[in-house]
């Protein structure tokens, strides 16, 4: 049957178009998913004098006869003062001191304020809002509540856009990113900033699941793997320079301010995308599906077909395209194979998004300046996005998967064991990861349409995470050069050998 993307053609401007929306999402997506590290950096701290020893006591008095001594410095960034290996201050106790200027060196007291060493003032919003000691785990909270609002937004938003349309939603959810994200960056407390931060996180979930929806049924099915490079190599763009902006901003506040601005890159495409035509005919929307499909074949400068005769074949493809759906999700249920293929396809999913971004984030504690550590990382996804496209093409995805995410693993291992001061070494391997967790997304993302099923972890945890998803991919089916299954039942026999006679 005669689909949009057989009557839309091979690729032209229009799809050039959408396919750059896929590139451009990536700015509000990457800097709201990445930007804490540059937010709420790890800055050095102690106890701050008491204000009746102002007198008495100089800064430096203070702090070497009251501030013990514990530990060791990481080095993580640029606001630690210490090289990597060496002791540090005490950061959340002092020795007791008393009004007559006597100190009891074996009774620690807590904090009730502190002192930071931060190299540009306003720079972190660490010392505006105290996110240290007891109230360190809000720093932590900042990111878990980007993938709380995340997963509410690709389930509402994506279900939103089914009911009124994929363009309506993603500028919808862009507006809603500009101004959520912008007003975030006057926040006047942690618990404000986070929660501005979860409807952000839903308004940028409202953007991918869209762009990629918008893309893909548009465009031919040979030609769908491209929306892995606008995704992995586009979100790698705006996260190499990221830091960058971090640096040269300066302020918190400004950098989040510009993340939020961000989403101004997209605003003129609201004259040239048009509604899917696809969700139109599924809609019985005919007379828009019609001016929409038009409007394309114009920007391509294709030869407009027989309307009434196209039109005609693509309500009777969706209308079978609409049975095949029609089938309750219950159903996978009763078939055995299926049911195993999507749990095995959640646990490689997990253990690779949590390897990816575990790496990622990590990456300004390895040691040295944050800013050139986060960079580099980030660079090593660049031949990733390109190896994965004919990785996926030509080669067995199951053995792909698995030595990518075993390989990964091993990498996040080698990190762990390795010295403070082998700082290139760690950053290295942290790239070799970063390169290998992106083909693994690609081909994961592959696995998914084939099957046609719809410091921030322990380096320990990570290791068992790229072992773990290693194994599931070792019992999914191979993929590469099978046709999409339609039904259940298809599906579930997908990676079968046909019996012999």
């Amino acid at each position: 049957m005669l689909d949009v993307s057989d009557v839309v053609g091979q690729l032209g401007w229009y799809h050039l178009a959408v396919g750059a929306i896929t590139v451009l999402r990536a700015f509000p997506t990457s800097w709201t998913l990445l930007i804490a590290p540059f937010i709420v950096p790890d800055v050095d701290h102690w106890c701050a004098k008491p204000a009746w020893l102002a007198t008495n006591w100089t800064d430096e008095q203070w702090k070497e006869i009251a501030i013990p001594m514990t530990g060791v410095a990481v080095g993580a960034n640029s606001s630690v003062a210490s090289p990597p290996g060496a002791p540090r201050f005490e950061r959340c106790r002092h020795r007791a001191v008393f009004e007559n200027d006597t100190v009891d060196p074996e009774t620690l007291v807590a904090c009730d304020a502190w002192t930071y060493n931060e190299t540009v003032p306003g720079s972190s919003a660490v010392p505006e809002w105290d996110l240290v000691c007891s109230h360190d785990w809000q720093r932590s909270l900042m990111q878990s509540v980007v993938f709380a609002g995340s997963l509410v937004g690709a389930l509402a938003l994506g279900r939103l856009s089914d009911m009124y349309g994929r363009r309506f939603i993603f500028f919808v959810s862009n507006f809603g990113f500009i101004l959520f994200a912008s007003v975030s960056a006057a926040s006047p407390s942690a618990t404000c900033y986070n929660s501005l931060r979860f409807i952000t996180a839903i308004c940028v979930a409202g953007i991918q699941t869209t762009a990629a929806s918008l893309f893909t049924e548009i465009v031919e099915p040979r030609h769908r793997n491209l929306l892995n490079v606008g995704f992995s190599l586009g979100f790698t763009l705006p996260t190499l320079l990221l830091p960058g902006v971090a640096y040269l901003v300066g302020s918190w506040k400004y950098l989040q301010l510009t993340a939020g601005l961000s989403g101004l890159i997209l605003i003129p495409f609201i004259f040239i995308l048009q509604e899917s035509p696809r969700w139109l005919v599924s809609t019985h929307r005919e007379k828009q599906a019609r001016a929409a499909i038009l409007k394309i074949l114009r920007i391509n400068g294709r030869q407009v077909p027989d309307m009434e005769t196209t039109m005609r074949e693509l309500v009777e493809k969706s209308k079978a395209d609409a049975q095949l759906s029609s089938t309750s999700p219950v159903e996978i249920l009763r078939h055995r194979r299926l049911l195993r293929n999507a749990i095995l396809l959640f646990i490689v999913w997990f253990c690779d998004n949590l390897l990816l971004f575990a790496t990622t984030l990590s990456s300004v504690d390895l040691g040295g300046s944050r800013f050139i550590n986060f960079a580099l990382s980030a660079a090593g996804e660049i031949p990733g996005g390109l190896v994965s496209l004919p990785l996926v093409r030509y080669c067995r995805r199951r053995r792909s998967q698995a030595a990518l995410l075993l390989l990964a693993g091993l990498a996040a291992i080698l990190i762990s064991l390795l010295p403070l001061e082998n700082l290139w070494l760690r950053l290295g391997l942290n790239m070799t990861s970063r390169f290998l967790l992106v083909i693994s997304g690609a081909i994961k993302n592959t696995f998914s349409q084939g099957i046609h099923v719809h410091t921030i972890a322990p380096t320990i945890v990570l290791s068992g995470a790229g072992l773990c998803g290693a194994t599931a991919a070792c019992f999914l089916p191979e993929t590469l050069g099978k046709p999409l299954p339609d039904t259940f039942d298809e599906a579930n026999n997908l990676g079968l050998r046909p019996k012999r006679k």
